[in-house]
């Protein structure tokens, strides 16, 4: 789906028991773009991932942005980033929002949980909106919030820890804590990793190669683009895909980005992703191993970036969409809910029904979109 400037702005509004708010759903990425300016004064930890241009560039094909203004006595006091899920074009009328990063509400703190009940309440009353797909942390407001209003009855709602869900429809992102020193962090690692991230970063050493700790963007971009074919990982990736990770790394106001360089000045490694309050984020990683797969390049280059982040005096790396051993035996996943909300209409209702009856039969790519749904 092209998610251009074409779109809709619906003006709501609605009372609670201590507040009026009023709100505008945007699904224009020309307005939401636009937020910018407004947005800046809300960001209070320069949180990367709660600033409208990061939204943007996260887009990909398959989706619609579906932003919420909440104002609160005419002054701005949230924004609310979700998105619709289309397919062939066809809006499902069903959006999905991620908290687990807290990259879904931007707030002043005051106002936090009734903005985002608000912003809630104003998608699902807005034109076509069937359904709410949430993930949002145990310990938030904002899981106060969805539990204040399923109790309310005033629409169709479950939470489910998604331990005993299917976690495999949900993006899980891991959560790797870092020590107080490099040496600190290497001896909580089991004997063999160990072992690993010291022998293949002295053999890169010894080899005469070097690590680059800062890259700028458009560096980073030929970097990236220039590794992809010599990688067996990325090369078989969509094109739309590696493209919408160089995009949000970019599109950050405090990207990371870092990389291995060959000793004769070719380039083997590239990392990308952005620093966060208290840590970074890990969104991207291509790596020269084509011709260099005995040389572990990855966990060379992880290596180094921990060890980086560590002097920087961060707690924690986050890999994005999850990690693969050996590094997946040491990270951990915060306690996240998945929130189902649906509008409360019989016809709805029943065509929720009917698709639970039939997709187990559906074919898997279909059955997992009919189960997220439903």
């Amino acid at each position: 789906m092209n998610t251009s400037d074409a779109g809709i702005s619906t003006n709501l509004s609605m009372h609670s028991s201590t507040n009026n708010f009023s709100g505008v759903v945007l699904s224009s990425s020309a307005e939401i773009r636009r937020l910018g300016e407004v947005a800046r004064p809300l960001i209070q930890k320069d949180e990367a991932m709660l600033d409208p241009q990061f939204f943007l560039a996260s887009m990909t094909k398959g989706w619609g942005p579906r932003v919420v203004t909440v104002y609160n006595a005419g002054d701005l006091v949230g924004i609310m980033y979700t998105k619709e899920r289309v397919i062939s074009g066809i809006p499902t009328g069903i959006v999905y929002g991620d908290g687990s990063l807290g990259g879904i509400l931007l707030s002043n703190p005051v106002h936090q949980q009734s903005a985002f009940r608000a912003a809630t309440e104003m998608l699902l009353a807005s034109p076509g909106i069937r359904g709410l797909r949430l993930l949002v942390l145990r310990s938030s407001g904002e899981y106060d919030a969805v539990t204040q209003l399923i109790a309310s009855r005033s629409v169709d709602g479950r939470c489910s820890s998604i331990e005993n869900n299917y976690a495999q429809l949900w993006k899980i992102h891991d959560h790797l804590p870092l020590a107080a020193t490099y040496e600190q962090f290497l001896e909580g690692l089991g004997s063999t990793t160990r072992h690993n991230f010291r022998y293949y970063r002295r053999r890169f050493e010894a080899s005469g190669s070097a690590f680059i700790e800062i890259l700028s963007m458009d560096e980073f971009r030929a970097v990236a683009r220039e590794l992809r074919p010599k990688s067996k990982f990325t090369a078989q990736s969509a094109l739309a895909d590696f493209e919408n990770c160089l995009d949000m790394v970019t599109a950050t106001r405090r990207p990371l980005a870092v990389g291995l360089k060959h000793r004769d000045g070719k380039w083997l490694s590239v990392l990308g992703g952005w620093y966060r309050p208290g840590g970074a984020v890990l969104r991207f990683q291509c790596n020269h191993d084509v011709d260099f797969n005995a040389d572990s390049l990855s966990t060379v280059l992880r290596a180094y970036l921990i060890e980086h982040l560590i002097r920087l005096g961060l707690k924690e790396l986050v890999i994005w969409g999850g990690t693969r051993a050996p590094l997946s035996r040491y990270v951990s996943n915060p306690p996240a809910i998945g929130v189902r909300l649906d509008v409360p209409s019989f016809a709805w209702r029943a065509a929720r029904m009917c698709m639970a009856k039939v997709g187990p039969h559906l074919p898997r790519r279909l059955a997992s979109a009919v189960r997220w749904i439903c």
